[in-house]
């Protein structure tokens, strides 16, 4: 079984009730005998949607929270583990996965993100970041990545195990057909 990392945003403001379906289809159609999704704790924002999903379909669900959130969190979904600060939840985090599935997030998206792919380049790992791109979300981030390639600042191969998606039915098919071949 794989462990699905994922990274999204926990900002309450968010209400864009067409991406919270997309991510409950996602949840509902995820292969449970697959994967175990791990993310950051808590059901704030959209952070929860495909946990509380998955869970709920029977699916295994691990959340690594830090303290400060922690007490705070009223829905929980699985298994928690504890961290005393943010970065050492950040840390663990990425530290679990075996593939990564990034929703739009805020800074702290964007930094893990960011270390799966320091991960992958300067620690020799060889692990899947897979954008789902809601309405282009992560083009920015893309297209820097891409730019720093073409100036010589981030190494071409960093590009390997970048996948992107921005349709949700596209990405759940491609996450039950990804580890066929594997099993």
């Amino acid at each position: 079984m794989s462990r699905l990392v994922i990274f999204s945003g926990s900002n309450k403001l968010i209400n864009d009730p067409e991406l919270n379906k997309n991510l409950k289809y996602i949840a509902e159609n995820l292969d449970c005998k697959k994967y175990q999704v791990w993310y950051g704790g808590g059901n704030s924002g959209i952070m929860g949607i495909i946990p509380k999903f998955f869970f709920k379909k029977g699916g295994s669900v691990f959340s690594i929270n830090a303290k400060q959130f922690a007490i705070k969190d009223k829905e929980v979904f699985g298994n928690t583990i504890i961290k005393e600060t943010f970065r050492e939840r950040q840390n663990s985090l990425v530290d679990q996965g075996d593939l990564y599935l990034a929703l739009p997030g805020g800074v702290g998206t964007v930094s893990e993100i960011f270390d799966v792919l320091v991960n992958n380049d300067v620690n020799g790992k060889n692990c899947k970041m897979i954008f789902y791109s809601y309405n282009n979300y992560f083009n920015d981030i893309l297209n820097f990545i891409k730019k720093n390639i073409k100036s010589g600042y981030i190494r071409p191969h960093i590009m390997d195990n970048i996948v992107i998606h921005t349709d949700y039915k596209e990405l759940v098919n491609y996450l039950n057909k990804l580890y066929l071949k594997a099993e």
